[in-house]
């Protein structure tokens, strides 16, 4: 079984965690400064402070790490325009399979046989494709991914088979389709 919460995520909710604990410190802080009781406060900040250490602990040792590729902020918003049908996510599976299994794995976990050829080893998409937003999976399929064997696919594929293949890896994340 896969850690449900990558790295990343653990990190960013250690973050608010943080944000909680000051603003819990604080409300002690004042109170006790105008002689309320500060306890309640205290006490939220320290369990607060104890769920950062929880989430750092698991972030550093269970949690998987998925290192993401810087992507223009825009592409963050960009829409797939193929629809969410049976023939869009089967035209995806064969672009997939005729490309991108080689290293992928032809279930997407990162395992094909060029895989082991590759430094750093391919992500295993069913985890990786669901944190990301269908933007940026497609501008990865796209350009491509600096540091690793990711190849621009903008020459070979059309931009109607690149967003097919997304719209495949989400039905394969999601386990719309036979894993």
């Amino acid at each position: 079984m896969i850690f449900p919460i990558s790295r990343q995520g653990l990190q960013d909710i250690a973050q608010f965690l943080i944000a909680g604990a000051v603003v819990f410190l604080l409300l002690a802080l004042v109170r006790r400064y105008r002689g309320g009781e500060w306890r309640r406060f205290a006490i939220s900040a320290g369990a607060l402070g104890l769920l950062v250490i929880v989430s750092y602990a698991l972030a550093f040792t269970v949690a998987p790490n998925i290192p993401t590729p810087a992507v223009p902020f825009t592409a963050r918003f960009a829409q797939n325009p193929t629809p969410d049908t049976q023939e869009t996510i089967d035209a995806g599976r064969v672009v997939f399979q005729a490309n991108c299994a080689i290293c992928h794995g032809p279930r997407g976990l990162g395992d094909g046989p060029q895989a082991f050829l590759l430094q750093p080893r391919p992500v295993n998409l069913q985890l990786h494709v669901p944190q990301h937003a269908p933007g940026e999976i497609v501008y990865w399929i796209t350009n491509g991914v600096a540091g690793t064997g990711m190849p621009a696919w903008k020459d070979t594929l059309s931009d109607t088979q690149r967003w097919q293949v997304v719209r495949y890896l989400q039905a394969l994340a999601s386990g719309k389709v036979d894993r």
